[in-house]
């Protein structure tokens, strides 16, 4: 579910990429200076940068940059990253709650105890998250149920599965975002959208592999002109979400850090459509940025 709201990296101005990078390790800096937990580090991904450039221009704060060096390499050179702030210490705690429901439920799905080490080393800080999020936390608990639900029932309806993902990301959305409108909800339900079908269709081999619920993979082996056919489809449930998310952020009032933004917008997504229908349900590879 994480890790695909990205910047197309090859198509993307220098001092543009700099911004992007600066809110993503900025985030990663935050957590450490919130919780004090170098593990949670390693949850920061690009969707909460993206939603962290977003909601500032939904603040109408203006973020501030300053020079700092990663964890990971202390004696590297310094780089620009954004400093903490209102916006970012929201973020880091949504960011919490929605870790610890996907922990808990990759720890449903696939089991072992790297899962359950994992939402337990990050439990207490879940709990201060979701005593400040409250709402958020609730939605969330409702949303991955309603899923748990849906999976063990075997659902094929995609559009089904679809639309839980987007009510989780309106819940997102809502937490993040000062003055949440009908633009911010469109865009954010048909990212929601997105992601999930993106998502799925990237697994299909490894959920056909490792035997775990995907609604691709729910009519067995796929003969060459099946498999055609449900790339086409796929092809043009993703187009329509990008187009709507198009729309609704072409109405948006974006001050801040645009350059990233409407690369993510207009080329980031349309990208990683492109990449993982190409390989076909083969997962693609992930990079660090």
């Amino acid at each position: 579910m994480f890790g695909y709201v990205r910047v197309d990296k090859p198509n993307i101005l220098i001092k543009d990429f700099a911004t992007y990078k600066a809110y993503y390790c900025g985030l990663c800096k935050s957590i450490s200076k919130k919780y004090f937990n170098q593990l949670m580090r390693l949850g920061v991904n690009y969707d909460i940068a993206f939603l962290s450039m977003l909601a500032h221009n939904y603040e109408d704060l203006e973020p501030r940059f300053k020079d700092a060096r990663c964890f990971v390499h202390p004696v590297g050179p310094r780089f620009p990253v954004v400093e903490n702030d209102p916006v970012q210490e929201r973020i880091v705690d949504i960011n919490t709650v929605l870790g610890y429901y996907k922990l808990c439920d990759d720890r449903r799905d696939k089991g072992g105890i790297r899962y359950a080490a994992a939402a337990g080393a990050i439990a207490p800080a879940y709990k201060k998250a979701k005593a400040r999020f409250p709402e958020l936390d609730s939605a969330l608990k409702k949303c991955f149920a309603e899923l748990s639900e849906l999976e063990s029932a075997g659902c094929a309806d995609v559009d089904a599965l679809a639309e839980n993902s987007a009510e989780m990301l309106v819940a997102v959305g809502k937490a993040a975002l000062k003055g949440f409108d009908a633009d911010a909800e469109t865009l954010c339900s048909n990212l929601g959208r997105w992601i999930y079908v993106v998502d799925a269709y990237d697994d299909m081999a490894k959920d056909r592999k490792e035997k775990s619920f995907n609604p691709f993979v729910l009519k067995g082996e796929l003969s060459e002109e099946e498999s055609a056919k449900l790339k086409g489809e796929v092809k043009e449930r993703l187009y329509g979400y990008i187009r709507e998310i198009r729309a609704s952020y072409d109405r948006m009032r974006i001050v801040y850090s645009e350059g990233p933004l409407s690369n993510v917008i207009y080329l980031g997504l349309r990208q990683k459509t492109d990449e993982v229908l190409q390989n076909g349900g083969k997962k693609c590879r992930k990079t660090l940025l």
